[in-house]
């Protein structure tokens, strides 16, 4: 399977999730499903109403197989924006969409899952033609749920989040889960505290260690080692002040980066850390 059939393929799950979360939680609201690099993912607005959680990953995952097996063909449906909004009447995020698109004045297409288990979003195309008989039921897993905010802005609505990894077939998908679980067993982060070595603390944010004094001998060693390395190819050490007047870090834009632009008094905390 090619690179583009892959992406296809990974596009139509996403489609089938919709589908499987619409028929087991019918309040929830479909926003965007795309595919990604292991699988694809569809994001939900549940409200205040029921929501799944990852011991519901399973049920889900059930329910997807059998609608799989009942989708026959997908075609797409060229509509005007009446025709749009009349498909997705109490959706705003559908409906937003749709605006955005007449905005453009780009075409307006609809996918219709055709078979026992219908199903129509809207969507820009790149499926899988005849579900049932080119995707195996064996080739996907739903993988977790997070939380992401609307078209990720913090000002928008906090939705849930499934993810699912998605391969041409079984024996990639296997293979992928344990590459990922060695991968897990070697991560830094775990290994570090482990041995400790580091710890972090929310004192201090996520992601910054705090290196014991075990640790700091690692890093000073590897650290003169990169620096003998460097000495070799000609490198010499500078020094420079850790800190300097606020003027610098607007012109290297630091300070709107982290801050806003203070210059209109648009200041809000550091969200990068």
């Amino acid at each position: 399977m090619n690179n583009e059939s892959l992406t296809h393929l990974r596009h139509t799950l996403a489609h089938v999730l919709a589908a499987a979360v619409r028929d087991l939680y019918p309040h929830a609201l479909p926003t965007i499903g795309p595919a990604v690099d292991t699988g694809f993912y569809y994001d939900f607005d549940f409200g205040t109403e029921v929501k799944p959680s990852d011991r519901d990953l399973q049920k889900v995952e059930q329910k997807m197989r059998e609608i799989l097996k009942s989708w026959e063909l997908i075609e797409g449906e060229v509509v005007d924006e009446v025709h749009a909004r009349a498909q997705f009447v109490g959706n705003p995020y559908k409906n937003e969409l749709i605006d955005e698109i007449a905005e453009r004045s780009e075409s307006l297409t609809l996918y219709h899952s055709r078979g026992a288990r219908p199903f129509t979003d809207l969507c820009r195309g790149g499926h899988i033609e005849y579900p049932n008989k080119e995707i195996p039921s064996t080739c996907f897993a739903l993988d977790r749920i997070a939380g992401a905010y609307w078209r990720g802005s913090e000002q928008n609505t906090m939705l849930t989040r499934i993810y699912g990894l998605a391969f041409a077939d079984k024996e990639a998908l296997a293979a992928y889960k344990t590459q990922r679980e060695e991968a897990e067993k070697r991560d830094h982060r775990k290994l570090g505290r482990e041995l400790g070595l580091f710890f972090f603390s929310e004192l201090v944010g996520p992601g910054l260690p705090l290196w014991t004094p075990k640790g700091t001998i690692i890093r000073e060693l590897l650290n003169d080692y990169v620096w003998q390395l460097r000495k070799e190819r000609g490198f010499m050490k500078v020094t420079i002040p850790h800190i300097t007047k606020k003027e610098l870090y607007e012109t290297s834009g630091f300070v709107q980066l982290f801050f806003g632009d203070v210059r209109y008094g648009h200041l809000h905390k550091p969200t990068l850390f």
